[in-house]
């Protein structure tokens, strides 16, 4: 067990989210193999549903992100793979908020016609961005519903991003301008408005940025499923 004491203190500091999770996953509900080949080193990848994975061997498949590689001191005789599942936020299931999606369906509405937007998506983009929580700021000073940065409020004329209605109106008005750059498509769009459209035509497409990679796969899976089943079925 020597390569999991050294993991658990390590990830402490760099992936600390998956300690609850790996707790769970390891020790209550083990669900891996064991077998005489040993792990070397670990390798923690994120799937684009922002589930993680922590194997002995490495994934060769692009759409797993490669997050961390922890080397051990002595190997294990642990081999298998173990998939976190990421938790849930209750406060962010739009079945907990529907009174919040309410108050701002007019105005969504309202300005996806005006910039010809999917609404949908709008909807998707806030529940990722804010939570519908009219007064969430970010770490990086990001603002309001649609999480609009003070430079980019400025260059779409927002006097006042804290406002809901200017808010909205804003990052409607920005989405619609990415999917116009990128010619429709949604995924290229999304990684810009994260981003910034310079990083998507850098790497010509979706970067290699796990923040970015996690936001654009957890906006595309609301969107599909508010296409399909409504507002209310997240």
């Amino acid at each position: 067990m020597n390569i999991f004491k050294r993991f658990f203190s390590t990830v402490n500091t760099d992936l600390g989210f998956l300690l609850p999770a790996l707790f769970v996953s390891f020790f209550l509900l083990p669900t891996f193999s064991f077998a005489s080949s040993t792990w070397d080193q670990i390798y923690v990848y994120e799937k684009p549903d922002g589930d993680h994975v922590i194997t002995g061997t490495k994934i060769n498949n692009k759409r797993f992100l490669l997050v961390k590689i922890y080397r051990a001191k002595k190997a294990s005789k642990t081999r298998g793979a173990l998939v976190l599942k990421k938790k849930k936020d209750s406060h962010c299931d739009l079945r907990h908020i529907r009174k919040k999606v309410a108050a701002y369906k007019h105005t969504i509405t309202m300005y996806s016609k005006m910039y010809k937007v999917d609404e949908a998506l709008v909807m998707a983009i806030i529940k990722n961005e804010s939570c519908f929580k009219v007064n969430a700021r970010s770490r990086v000073g990001a603002i309001g519903l649609m999480q609009l940065m003070p430079g980019t409020a400025k260059y779409l004329q927002v006097s006042n991003p804290w406002n809901p209605r200017q808010n909205i109106q804003g990052g409607v008005k920005y989405i619609a301008e990415m999917l116009r750059i990128f010619k429709g498509n949604k995924r290229l769009a999304l990684a810009a408005y994260n981003a910034g459209p310079a990083n998507v035509r850098k790497h010509k497409g979706i970067p290699p940025f796990r923040e970015t990679r996690t936001y654009v796969a957890r906006v595309m899976s609301d969107y599909k499923k508010l296409k399909a089943s409504g507002i209310f079925s997240l």
